[in-house]
């Protein structure tokens, strides 16, 4: 054996590689089981909501920061794995690995710790082709989750991501299974209604790893999943930034919905010139109802400690954007409000456009160079605003907003005020929201 050089069993660093892995990946499913268990538990008063706090502030972060620190020692350690099989067929000495466990300019997520989108964007480009699949091979969750890393390789990356999510779930939450012992009168039907979310969950993910759906972002443990429609290169002219509303999580993305309008807008530009992410990078008021709509979306702590990371993601879409095209932002409810977070983090857009939104959080002013306007039909949310019950600002309320309200399909009537439905034809394609629809691609599409 050489001076300089540590022998290590290839083989035991692969083991170890996947217990650490098999490790992260239950804990994983263990914190979501939590999440969702403290989400619905019905608990009211003052107690059970300290007690969600300390759950959100707190111990789930400490969970998380342990599934990151287990997904990434295992990255790590298949790393040196590899790289010592290279090593032995480079020059015959075997399993070996130097003090430092790395190769000379082989990258590491350490390299990405405290640099700004504009940094990794430097950094990425000075790596060679080599290194950047090195950095999408071993690291994927890192390659495909970080802003500054160009969108291409995010895309590939997440693929691979995507993959690793399809085996986990195979392994833990496989198919379900009919059982012809359960004689419950109901059990047929919440068979038949898990088993369709089961298909549309692999089919989804097998899309992404087929390479038939882009994905921007996507790391489960961090309630992050961003789509991307359209090409984003050269010839792209606008980019939008689509942010659905309350209630959407992971699921929701394997049914469609929140892409419906931004598949519409893509489509519509006859020059293919549009790319739309369709983001939820964070954490959505998506639990229990009740606690979603009247505790998360209301409260202006929750928007606070979310928008940066839009911010931040936003900042990745300008750095990467022909320098003459143009971005807007539009975001349906809930959505909207992050959005209006994100202007006073930092985040600009040349036009802001509401759906049915909520409102801004406090200390938002408007930017005299972004173009503000907001869609609507009479609704619940609308209702809550004016009466003063949600809110001291909305997009409806605004100056700086050109506003468009529309009657509902069939006519006003007095129970539309209170109307869920008419919240969310807004943000859909449906035949009655054609009009209101084309007034928001005409106002994409002004220069």
């Amino acid at each position: 054996m050489s001076d300089g050089f540590y022998g290590a069993d290839v083989a035991q660093l692969r083991h170890l590689a996947t217990a650490m892995r098999s490790a992260g990946t239950t804990l994983q499913m263990q914190l979501s089981n939590f999440n969702a268990g403290v989400a619905s538990t019905r608990w009211p008063g003052p107690d059970a909501e300290h007690f969600r706090q300390d759950w959100k502030s707190g111990h789930s972060r400490v969970l998380r920061d342990a599934v990151a620190f287990l997904n990434s020692a295992a990255a790590e350690l298949g790393r040196n794995a590899n790289e010592q099989d290279a090593a032995s067929s480079a020059d015959g000495l075997g399993s070996v690995w130097s003090p430092s466990g790395t190769s000379p300019g082989a990258p590491r997520p350490a390299d990405l710790n405290g640099k700004s989108a504009a940094q990794i964007q430097a950094w990425w480009s000075g790596l060679t082709a080599d290194q950047r699949q090195s950095l999408i091979r071993d690291y994927p969750a890192e390659a495909g989750n970080t802003n500054g890393i160009p969108f291409d390789a995010r895309v590939e990356a997440n693929r691979a991501n995507a993959q690793d999510r399809i085996d986990w779930l195979n392994e833990n939450d496989p198919e379900p299974v009919f059982n012809p012992m359960v004689m419950s009168l109901g059990y047929p039907q919440s068979f038949a209604k898990d088993h369709e979310a089961w298909e549309k969950r692999q089919s989804y993910l097998q899309k992404v790893v087929d390479g038939d759906i882009k994905l921007a972002a996507y790391d489960p443990g961090k309630n992050s999943i961003v789509e991307m429609i359209g090409d984003f290169d050269s010839g792209t002219t606008t980019a939008v930034t689509y942010v659905p509303g309350t209630l959407t999580n992971e699921a929701s993305f394997y049914g469609g919905g929140p892409q419906e309008v931004p598949h519409r807008l893509e489509q519509s530009d006859q020059t293919g010139g549009t790319v739309v992410f369709v983001y939820k990078g964070t954490e959505f008021p998506d639990g229990d109802p009740a606690e979603a709509f009247l505790i998360e979306a209301k409260s202006d702590e929750f928007v606070a400690d979310k928008s940066p990371v839009l911010r931040d993601f936003q900042a990745a879409v300008d750095l990467e954007k022909p320098s003459s095209s143009r971005t807007a932002a539009m975001g349906h409810s809930w959505g909207f409000r992050l959005i209006a977070g994100s202007e006073n983090d930092g985040a600009r857009y040349d036009k802001v456009i509401a759906l049915s939104g909520a409102a801004m959080p406090p200390g938002w002013t408007a930017d005299p160079e972004s173009a503000y306007s907001s869609f609507t039909y009479p609704d619940i949310l609308l209702t809550a605003e004016r009466s003063g019950v949600v809110g001291e600002n909305y997009p409806m309320k605004e100056p700086a907003f050109d506003k468009h309200a529309y009657a509902p399909p069939g006519g006003m009537d007095q129970l539309d005020m209170y109307s869920m439905e008419n919240h969310s034809l807004i943000a859909t394609t449906d035949a009655g929201n054609e009009e209101a629809l084309e007034d928001v691609l005409e106002e994409i599409r002004r220069r």
